[in-house]
């Protein structure tokens, strides 16, 4: 007897809105998990600020549903539980970070199998299984005050599949990798632009631009005058091998600073988001990091420093431990699936 395909909903959001904190991380999340659910088939319904279904089909993903932005909790439900019985699913994973999802989670647990995956220093919600790898958490397996069973800690952290495999020893291409994920929210790499020129002439950088991110006339400018010292490209699907390359890394507060930690490069965050603060601070008392805190009027001064301190080799960063080792994915994988086995 054929055993059946496990079907499983992903609720999730993404995109550039203003006075939201989406980007597309939450898509790669999603994506990172999908690709180690093996012998299961995948639905997602998706509030898409931008750019987030076009993601989701360029890696195959067609089995889409769109909502209306910012949707009600109560019509949310009512169309998750549509798509749950026509589409016949067995499990639904949340990883959305707005207000409404503890609500939404909380009744959704009434009806089918419920994963809340979470990012930020927020643990209560009602599900049948909390998934939150945050750097500031201890790893450990809880329960929180509503009796839900929680993953915690960055030994749970769900990277993509390419991080088990930590080979730390490459040989160093570049002084320092800037990538800021999907969207550059802030405009930082503007703010780059007008520090790097007087490095550049004696520095070797990568820049990877995002999904969502075009390249400005500043950074064309650049690369047409110092044409062997800068490299640019629109995103990459082997983020590894270029952190890989770098001796240092400039990103936002995501999860791409979860990537630079399990290859052990050392790195500074610029938040994008006011959400990722926490998770700058707690990467830094760590000792993995240089925390550039969120955007403000001494940003550009941050900036020239750390830029400074690279070029004069005055950074010294040693990591009081390897927190992150790439396999979060696969302890999880096996925690969702006995959900419903």
């Amino acid at each position: 007897m054929v055993k059946k395909a496990l079907k499983i909903l992903f609720r999730v959001s993404g995109g550039r809105a203003k006075n939201k904190e989406y980007g597309l991380g939450h898509i790669y999340h999603a994506m990172n998990l999908a690709s180690r659910l093996k012998n299961c088939k995948f639905v997602f319904l998706l509030e898409d600020y931008g750019q987030a279904k076009q993601l989701l089909r360029r890696y195959k993903y067609n089995n889409i549903f769109l909502l209306k932005k910012d949707i009600s909790v109560k019509l949310d439900v009512e169309i998750t539980k549509k798509i749950i019985t026509e589409q016949k699913i067995d499990l639904i994973i949340i990883d959305k970070h707005d207000n409404k999802t503890k609500s939404y989670a909380k009744l959704m647990t009434k009806f089918i199998k419920t994963v809340v995956i979470s990012d930020v220093r927020k643990i209560n919600y009602r599900a049948d299984l909390l998934i939150n790898g945050f750097i500031g958490f201890e790893n450990s397996i809880t329960k929180n005050l509503l009796g839900t069973k929680c993953l915690l800690g960055p030994k749970y952290q769900i990277l993509n599949k390419k991080y088990e495999n930590q080979k730390k020893n490459t040989k160093k291409k570049y002084s320092f990798l800037i990538t800021f994920g999907g969207f550059d929210e802030q405009n930082i790499l503007e703010t780059f632009c007008d520090e790097l020129e007087k490095y550049l002439e004696n520095l070797k950088v990568k820049i990877i631009l995002g999904y969502a991110t075009s390249q400005t006339k500043k950074l064309r400018s650049l690369k047409t005058k110092f044409p062997h010292n800068i490299d640019i490209i629109l995103e990459t699907s082997n983020l590894k091998k270029e952190i890989s390359q770098s001796s240092f890394g400039i990103c936002s507060g995501g999860i791409t600073t979860y990537e630079f930690a399990a290859l052990g490069v050392p790195f500074a965050i610029i938040c994008q988001y006011k959400h990722q603060i926490a998770t700058a601070k707690e990467w830094e008392k760590k000792g993995h990091a240089i925390n550039l805190g969120y955007p403000n009027s001494k940003t550009k001064y941050k900036i020239r420093k750390v830029l400074n301190d690279i070029f004069e080799k005055k950074i010294i960063i040693n990591p009081k431990n390897n927190v992150v080792d790439g396999l979060g994915a696969k302890r999880v994988v096996q925690k969702i699936l006995n959900l419903v086995m």
